[in-house]
């Protein structure tokens, strides 16, 4: 019995798609072990994204002869860049606290009082509803106590290795990199170095892109802020700041924390304000300055 030959389009589908599958099954396995590695791979993927931003300084202070230091200062500076912006949200907060708690008393009162008015004619026992709440946030809170406290040491123990590994790469970037040159054939190491020395370029500019649209939407939102008298104005154009370098919900989450601000302080007309503010400053920052200042960096 003659069995009829396989058609060459399906042929080469058949072996394509065990290309594929081999090579997808290859990939799912590299996932899986980076996950199981991330308390390693996470710190790691930090510090080589900060780094391009801090290597100038450390370069510059080279420059100047001090090889030995250039690493720590570099990295104290960044360090200290970090810690003086969450020390501004910090006391700001502390300073107006008082003042924030009690106007999200009543905002929390009003909204209430309209869902409990027409169309809406919901009936809250606020009472029971407090000691109901209270109760069910304790039991959460002691059942998740444990992870808590392990999430914690995982942060601090990632912070710790970020910092680590981001100094020795400040320090010894140039000898590593050459060092995992000499792993490839001496026929393909230039190429190899040349594509290396560009992404490193090119996420340095990134980062210092990025830096530059964060100080504007900051500036341009805490400004407004300010103008509509909004409280903790300058704290939260620092958090805009700070939080433009988290991809995709940073602007979003830290936009919205000063719309609730504004909501919790003057009621519906000044937290409409606050996000229509927001909402127009990350539209244009979006659509214009950032294509702009991303394709120059």
């Amino acid at each position: 019995m003659n069995v009829p030959p396989v058609p060459p389009n399906l042929a080469k589908a058949a072996d394509w798609s065990w290309r594929l599958l081999a090579v997808g099954a290859a990939l799912a396995a590299v996932i899986a072990l980076l996950w199981y590695l991330q308390v390693i791979v996470l710190p790691m993927m930090v510090a080589l994204t900060i780094a391009p931003a801090l290597t100038p300084i450390a370069e510059r202070l080279r420059s100047l002869r001090l090889e030995r230091p250039a690493a720590a200062i570099a990295l104290l500076a960044g360090l200290a860049l970090v810690a003086g912006l969450i020390a501004i949200v910090a006391t700001s907060v502390i300073r107006q606290w008082e003042e924030l708690r009690d106007s999200v008393s009543l905002a929390v009162d009003e909204i209430t009082t309209r869902l409990e008015a027409e169309p809406f004619n919901l009936s809250f026992d606020r009472t029971e509803d407090l000691r109901s709440s209270l109760g069910d946030s304790w039991q959460e809170a002691s059942g998740y106590a444990a992870s808590g406290v392990q999430a914690g040491i995982g942060l601090i123990t990632g912070l710790v290795l970020a910092i680590a590994i981001l100094y020795f790469v400040l320090r010894d970037g140039a000898r590593l990199w050459a060092w995992i040159l000499t792993l490839f054939s001496p026929g393909t190491r230039p190429a190899i170095d040349r594509a290396g020395r560009r992404a490193w370029d090119v996420l340095g500019g990134f980062v210092r892109g990025t830096a530059l649209i964060a100080a504007i939407d900051a500036s341009l939102i805490g400004l407004g802020l300010w103008i509509l008298g909004v409280p903790l104005a300058f704290a939260l154009a620092v958090l805009v700041f700070m939080g433009a370098f988290v991809p995709f919900v940073g602007a979003f989450v830290s936009g919205l924390v000063a719309a609730l601000v504004a909501f919790a302080d003057g009621g519906w007309e000044l937290g409409l304000a606050t996000l229509v503010l927001v909402v127009a400053v990350q539209f244009i920052e979006g659509n214009f300055l950032q294509p702009i200042i991303q394709s120059r960096t």
